[in-house]
């Protein structure tokens, strides 16, 4: 039987790491084996669903690379299929009606806190025929009364729960609507799922989800939950731990390569092994080398293993997908390379080439300070005469040049390197100053230097 997952995300918000952490192992697992992977759309939470949001989760699953085979199926368009094996369900008296209003409920729901004890539905209508001709109701499943479900996850083994713990729950919403169990366990019936691999939040799921697919008489997938993605505090993910949207990710200048590298190894090892291509993680992805164990989402590292794919790439490769545009004499492969080396992200990247983008430069008024030295302007002056007699501007000459000026005048290589180095790039921080002037070419170098004697 050919394997066959599925992602499924709800548009309620921007995609963030453990959804897309999910979608990577949903992804990998069925190209490991020749397989699919299905893409669904859940948005049954008419409230919250937004069509800026499918948009955003669409554009960033492209972005990262990971593409799906079919779909995406909409769940709000499936409806009447729903709706079918509901009334199915009522026939073979495996779920019913229920006109037990809202209020209702949360008199219900306040009388079991008084007395302190677990809220269940008191199943008012479960057996009830006098069903009003008018008014709102819900479907409701019918949950067995003593039952132990079971069922057995990849990580976990095999997992007993008592039925008696789990209440009639609705299956219908009273806006025709299905509620997320009923839709996933009916979508992954009719999409033929074979492996459901989804966060452990969703193990109080699956059992209700088993006795599903025990009524519709159909056989559940292969379950496996994976550990959830912690801080560094093992408090629940969040802003405050580095965590943010895909989209955010993508514009402070991470490669999605180095996005979907991390989120696969938190969770998942192939020996000690850090740096992954796509290729790499398809063939060597397996459920057996998941952890079960809490991952923990450290931006640091996730900094590192950006960092280390942004040196691996050509200076073309990186040219392109930055998009910028460099002053035409510039040596653009020389600039990104001798830059990208400490670079951790693109958006740092493109702020240490500012230098090369044109051929005026803006100072920052803070560093002016550093340049308008009576005692230097001697010293740039004569170091400037010197570089307009220079013919070949290789970097043994031009550090030649640099020693010959630092014995002449007895100062110490900062003293001249630092305001040279501020007026060809606005910056304390840039390549070797060597490297730079190389980068730079005679005539843009000895203009900066130039408006620095003016």
């Amino acid at each position: 039987m050919s394997v066959v997952t599925r992602f499924a995300p709800s548009p309620t918000g921007s995609l963030h790491l453990g959804g897309v952490r999910t979608a990577i192992f949903n992804y990998l697992y069925a190209k490991k084996n020749k397989g699919k992977m299905i893409l669904r759309i859940e948005d049954t939470d008419r409230e919250r669903s937004s069509a800026d949001s499918l948009e955003e989760i669409i554009s960033s699953l492209k972005w990262l690379g990971i593409d799906w085979d079919e779909g995406p199926h909409i769940q709000s368009s499936r409806l009447e299929i729903y709706n079918n094996f509901a009334n199915v369900l009522i026939e073979e008296n495996l779920a019913y009606k229920c006109f037990t209003t809202n209020e209702e409920i949360r008199i219900l729901k306040e009388e079991a806190t008084k007395e302190n004890r677990v809220y269940k539905y008191p199943r008012i209508w479960r057996d009830r025929k006098d069903h009003p001709s008018n008014g709102d109701y819900v479907i409701r499943f019918k949950a067995p009364d003593s039952e132990k479900i079971t069922f057995t996850d990849t990580l976990r083994g095999q997992i007993n729960i008592d039925s008696e713990n789990i209440d009639d729950f609705v299956i219908i919403k009273s806006d025709g609507f299905p509620t997320y169990n009923f839709a996933s366990v009916i979508d992954d019936s009719e999409m033929h799922i074979t492996n459901v691999i989804r966060g452990e939040d969703h193990l109080a799921n699956t059992a209700k989800q088993v006795l599903l697919f025990k009524a519709i008489k159909r056989n559940p997938p292969s379950f496996t939950h994976v550990s959830m993605i912690l801080g560094k505090d093992k408090s629940k993910l969040s802003k405050r731990h580095g965590a943010e949207s895909i989209k955010k990710y993508k514009d402070l200048g991470y490669l999605p390569i180095a996005i979907v590298n991390y989120l696969a190894r938190l969770g998942w090892s192939h020996g000690d092994q850090e740096l992954f291509s796509m290729d790499e993680m398809m063939n060597l992805f397996s459920l057996e080398n998941l952890n079960k164990s809490p991952a923990i989402f450290d931006k640091d590292k996730l900094d590192w293993v950006n960092s280390s794919h942004i040196k691996k790439l050509s200076s073309k490769e990186l040219e392109k997908i930055m998009d910028i545009s460099f002053y035409k004499d510039i040596d653009v492969e020389m600039a990104i390379n001798t830059t990208k080396e400490k670079a951790k992200t693109l958006l740092e990247l493109k702020e240490a080439l500012i230098f090369c983008q044109s051929e005026h430069l803006e100072i920052d008024s803070k560093l002016i300070k550093d340049l308008n030295k009576p005692s230097s302007e001697k010293i740039i002056d004569d170091l400037y005469k010197k570089m307009e007699l220079l013919n070949d501007f290789s970097h043994e000459n031009i550090k030649a040049l640099f020693e010959n000026i630092i014995s002449e005048h007895s100062i110490k290589f900062k003293d001249i390197g630092l305001p040279i180095r501020i007026a060809l790039t606005g910056s304390k921080v840039s390549p070797g100053i060597y490297e730079l002037i190389q980068i730079l070419g005679k005539d843009l170098t000895l203009k900066r230097i130039k408006k620095l004697l003016l």
